[in-house]
């Protein structure tokens, strides 16, 4: 059997990657061009540091993925998080165990990098069970009537953004505190920010933003008309004053529109401000799923009760070894210490990979999570329900 090598890819290898990813995922903005491509790689813009490959001894890549760098979001604090995206592999490769290869190589390097988490966005959510990443649950993606809120109590004054704004550090502050009250939406670079205040005079796409009576910006919302529908791609707000401001400027569009849609954040429950229950419509907008790749940093950055108290918590990790053990979690004064036990036989609760991402992150409490049978509590109960809690998440990138 042919040597298979699990590694970053050369610019040239990646090429064949990219090939392969137009075929499964024809998704805009995929290199889909060979000649422009090359082209790329002769002038030394073709990047290929966070791609990862299986290359067999004849030099050929059979399997591919990306592992993205990003700034996450998580208990009021940014963490590296490496997001996984394009995973392919040639149809004749499959079933070989060529993707599990490059994620043993991926977790090991993004550790030494000092990663915290990983997060993708499935096609099957069994199938990347099996690398330890779990669901992190859904927002809800509303659809809801315009008419009412336009009776909704707004204090400020709306301004709308033109590409060139003077006020665009300021949109990236609010956007910036909005995100870091939720768990997994990311702390964003330059080049996204590009792309978001893409907004011209003649654009399909409107941004407008809101200040108070002391002339302080603290929310904004970007969207574009479809057919009945104000559909909003961004909306953050500071306060429940700017969230009611902004939310009463987009019905002011009830001429055009009848409904607005978007995900939303778990700060808003719906059926408080509508008056009629039956006019709102929600489906499930799924937030992808997560692993954590240093358990060890993730339990120390936890936010923890106030207080002072301990707990054990034995992890079985069954690809990352370092996360695997008894860790003792000490905590005292907003101060936390984790240190690695040398046994792990009085441990007061036992987790694997996929059950502690749940908790750490809040997508469930404890008390779910062990009633799904992913986790045994064997004492220290009243400590560990005060410690793993459920918290609000969002997600509004795509990677």
């Amino acid at each position: 059997m042919s040597k298979i090598e699990y590694r970053i890819v050369t610019p040239e290898e990646k090429l064949h990657i990219a090939r392969q990813q137009r075929v499964s995922f024809p998704f805009p903005g995929l290199d889909s061009n060979e000649e422009d491509i090359r082209n790329k790689i002769s002038r030394g813009e073709y990047n290929s540091d966070n791609t990862y490959g299986a290359v067999n001894s004849d030099g050929k890549v059979i399997a591919g993925m990306e592992a993205i760098p990003f700034q996450m979001w998580f208990d009021g604090q940014k963490v590296f998080m490496s997001g996984i995206s394009g995973v392919v592999s040639l149809p004749e490769s499959r079933r070989q165990g060529n993707i599990r290869g490059i994620f043993l190589k991926v977790f090991e390097d993004i550790y030494e990098k000092g990663a915290v988490f990983s997060h993708l966005f499935p096609f099957s959510y069994e199938y990347y069970r099996q690398f330890g990443y779990e669901q992190c649950g859904a927002a809800a993606r509303y659809s809801l009537p315009l008419a009412a809120v336009r009776q909704f109590k707004n204090t400020g004054t709306m301004h709308e953004f033109i590409e060139g704004d003077k006020e665009r550090e300021k949109l990236i502050e609010v956007y910036e505190e909005f995100a870091s009250r939720h768990n997994i939406m990311l702390s964003r670079g330059e080049d996204r920010w590009t792309k978001v205040f893409e907004v011209s005079l003649f654009s399909h796409e409107r941004l407008y933003y809101w200040k108070d009576i002391n002339d302080r910006i603290k929310a904004w919302v970007k969207f574009k008309r479809d057919n009945e529908k104000m559909m909003i791609s961004e909306i953050v707000w500071l306060d429940h004053e700017s969230m009611l401001g902004i939310l009463q400027f987009v019905g002011m569009y009830e001429g055009a529109a009848e409904k607005m849609v978007f995900k939303s954040s778990p700060e808003l429950t719906a059926e408080l401000y509508w008056p009629n229950p039956y006019h709102i419509t929600a489906e499930l907008a799924w937030l992808g799923m997560s692993r954590i790749v240093n358990a060890k940093r993730a339990l120390e950055l936890m936010k923890k009760p106030s207080g002072e108290s301990s707990f054990t918590i034995k992890i079985n990790d069954s690809l990352i070894k370092q996360n695997s053990g008894a860790f003792k979690v000490e905590y005292s004064g907003g101060k936390s210490s984790v240190t690695l036990c040398a046994s792990d036989s009085s441990a007061d609760i036992e987790v694997d990979e996929r059950a502690l991402v749940q908790l750490v992150l809040g997508v469930c409490d404890l008390m779910k999570v062990k009633d799904s049978g992913c986790a045994i509590i064997n004492k220290n109960h009243d400590t560990l329900k005060r410690v793993f809690i459920k918290k609000p998440l969002l997600l509004t990138d795509m990677f």
